[in-house]
């Protein structure tokens, strides 16, 4: 298959993943007790959308990435219109702007990390030179 077709169904298919896994995730981390010395946007920020929707995030993305084989470019494109999509169409998109943001950092760290883990195809098998 085309890389950039495998690339953009990658990008998809994160984008749901994440969309539908990250609801529960961020349940559990929004029922966390908050302690009485952390401000609650610090804790918001940290703990409820960065463990429950970047994290997230950047584990579905980066894995994507990975059993696709994908361009991290064209996934991350596909993945933010299938995100921005599936909350508007959801009726998300007006009061869901920090998890979108969160699910964005994530996606673009796993991106990131997909560049550096992967640089040129290094992991691609090459055929043995000299080899009868």
């Amino acid at each position: 298959m085309q890389v950039p077709i495998k690339s953009i169904i990658g990008g998809a298919v994160s984008g749901i993943a994440i969309y539908f896994v990250s609801i529960s995730t961020l349940g559990y981390t929004n029922a966390f007790v908050m302690p009485s010395w952390a401000p609650l946007a610090v804790w918001e920020a940290v703990v409820v959308f960065g463990l429950g929707a970047a994290l997230i995030a950047l584990l579905i993305h980066l894995a994507a990435l990975l059993v696709f084989q994908a361009r991290a470019s064209w996934s991350l494109a596909s993945f933010l219109a299938v995100t921005l999509l599936a909350m508007g169409l959801s009726g998300h998109l007006t009061y869901g702007t920090k998890t979108l943001a969160a699910w964005v950092v994530g996606a673009v760290l796993a991106s990131l990390a997909y560049g550096k883990l992967r640089p040129n195809n290094s992991f691609k098998p090459t055929p043995l030179r000299g080899a009868a």
